[in-house]
């Protein structure tokens, strides 16, 4: 099931990593203590075993068998993801379907987000569909073979639908759309259709805003938050203060009063209680392990030799990068609230657990940059350029070959 190994791992990578699930567990803790005591780290604390554990099966994991078996995995999730609304198992919160009960231990009911898990396979069926299918063969240029980027489009717009519709989770849908954009711009998209695309979808997401009464109402709080302090701008307004009194020292952990207040503390705002306990120098960390995480990640895309491997990681690394700014932007006021987990930070097993796989398939692309053949010719004699007469593939041209 697994390639032997060619390289190391990306030790910068992995220690970035652990440091903002180390982090991130410390700040779950505090900010869920005072209403859930130590059950909310104990669960935290497990699925950081589980997310350990799918970091050493993303490690190991074969990419080939990966390839080939991910439109039945994007199936079975797409399932999972309706099965939210139509399924005895499906759990409605503030009038969103977007989890699955599995279970309970003690007061901690155990729950799964299919659409966190969605992104990354997500990823990987972008990945296949804008290359050959032929694993020995060359990735043509996605211009000249309309039907790949034409099935991708319909991959993003499935599956942005269905958290929307569904789910109601406008947030989720913004990660999938920015995902499936930067990605077929990668893969090769004239940049004038992605623009008409982006001009579609932005036309689209203010229907949406406009459709839904609490989401144009968020537009409208966002603005001024403090005038609906009492009602839609109570959790908006109680964060900014959070970041506001934690100055450049921060009040210290566990003096924090924002996370008092704040209904999601330890989920998508739990930014507000880091920048008010560690202050401006805190919250800077994190950002800077979080941009050397994205460093990494883009930098492995850079040296990998296939399209199929600069699109999963490239496209792993945007999702990370859109997630946190997202996550930054409605915590600091920027743009209008919608729930978005800060990665490796944010309360949420599923979350945690799909990243960690994610970082793990990455870790496997650093050690293995050149997994497969390109056209029957070998990876040293590709290096090499031309040999026995016969025409070589260059580095652009081997770079759209399929691992």
């Amino acid at each position: 099931m697994s390639e032997p190994q060619r390289n190391k791992d990306d030790k910068l990578l992995a220690w970035a990593v652990l440091a903002l699930v180390i982090v991130g567990l410390i700040v779950v803790y505090d900010a869920s203590f005072p209403r859930s005591g130590f059950w909310q780290i104990i669960k935290q604390s497990a699925w950081a075993l589980v997310g350990l554990l799918a970091y050493m099966a993303g490690r190991r994991f074969s990419l080939i068998t990966l390839y080939r078996w991910v439109p039945a995995l994007a199936i079975v999730t797409l399932i999972l993801m309706l099965a939210t609304y139509h399924s005895p198992l499906g759990i409605e919160r503030g009038g969103a379907h977007r989890w699955l009960r599995l279970g309970q231990i003690g007061p901690v009911e155990i729950t799964l987000q299919p659409a966190e898990f969605g992104k990354i396979v997500l990823i990987m069926l972008l990945a296949r569909l804008l290359c050959h299918s032929n694993l020995v063969s060359a990735c043509k240029p996605i211009q000249d073979r309309p039907l790949p980027w034409l099935l991708a489009i319909l991959s993003v717009l499935v599956a942005s639908g269905v958290v929307v519709v569904v789910q109601k989770d406008l947030g989720t849908a913004l990660v999938f759309v920015g995902i499936g954009v930067m990605m077929l711009f990668t893969a090769g998209l004239p940049f004038r259709w992605v623009a008409t695309l982006v001009a579609l979808l932005t036309i689209a997401g203010v229907f949406l805003i406009f459709h839904e009464q609490y989401r144009w109402q968020r537009v409208v709080t966002f603005t001024q938050p403090f005038a609906y302090m009492n009602t839609t701008g109570y959790q908006l307004a109680h964060s900014l203060m959070g970041i506001g009194t934690g100055g450049v020292w921060g009040a210290g952990l566990g003096l924090g009063r924002a996370k008092e207040f704040l209904p999601a503390a330890e989920t998508d705002f739990v930014f507000a209680t880091v920048a008010e306990e560690t202050g401006a120098l805190g919250s800077t960390a994190i950002i800077a392990l979080l941009v050397l995480v994205l460093w990494r990640m883009f930098l492995i895309a850079h040296k990998t030799q296939t399209m199929f491997l600069l699109l999963l990681v490239s496209g792993t690394g945007t999702m990370i990068a859109l997630q946190s700014l997202l996550n930054l932007y409605v915590v600091t006021g920027s743009v209008p609230t919608t729930g978005v987990p800060l990665p490796f930070i944010s309360y949420g097993g599923s979350s945690l657990v799909s990243l960690l796989f994610s970082i793990g398939l990455a870790q496997k692309v650093a050690s293995n940059p050149m997994l497969e053949r390109v056209k029957g010719v070998s990876h040293a004699r590709a290096a090499r350029g031309r040999g026995n007469g016969r025409t070589l593939v260059s580095r652009r041209e081997y770079r759209r070959g399929v691992a």
